[in-house]
């Protein structure tokens, strides 16, 4: 994968911040509203369009190929193809899409405690700011 370390780690904290603030996450936890997941899932896609216009990420995610996977997309939704992948939703895509960044980072040096520390530090940022 050709995505910048620091690029791989932020996508993965937005894809966990998603699954947390997801519409069936939220009918379980008090305080998260739908407006809240529907801005984080916003904030992913522009994620996506800027550092995976190839394509990369998703197309590993989901197990086809990259040129398979624009041409799917000429016709089926993003939602669909995930759908027809095996994935029961969005929030299964984003849970796979965080193991396969977790996995990354773990290949390009970093520990599971690194992963956690960063993550702890940008949530506590993010809900400061918030």
């Amino acid at each position: 994968m050709t995505l910048a370390t620091k690029t791989l780690a932020t996508i993965m904290l937005i894809a966990m911040l998603t699954i947390q603030t997801s519409p069936l996450s939220a009918l379980s936890q008090e305080g998260n509203s739908s407006s809240t997941g529907h801005r984080q899932e916003k904030q992913l896609e522009r994620l996506y369009r800027r550092h995976d216009r190839k394509l990369e990420l998703r197309s590993s995610v989901l197990g086809i190929g990259v040129d398979e996977l624009k041409d799917r997309l000429k016709n089926e939704t993003f939602d669909q193809i995930t759908k027809k992948a095996g994935f029961k939703n969005k929030e299964a895509f984003h849970t796979a899409l965080v193991g396969k960044l977790k996995n990354e980072l773990r290949e390009r040096g970093w520990t599971d405690s690194r992963i956690q520390k960063f993550v702890s530090a940008k949530l506590q940022k993010y809900t400061a700011t918030s």
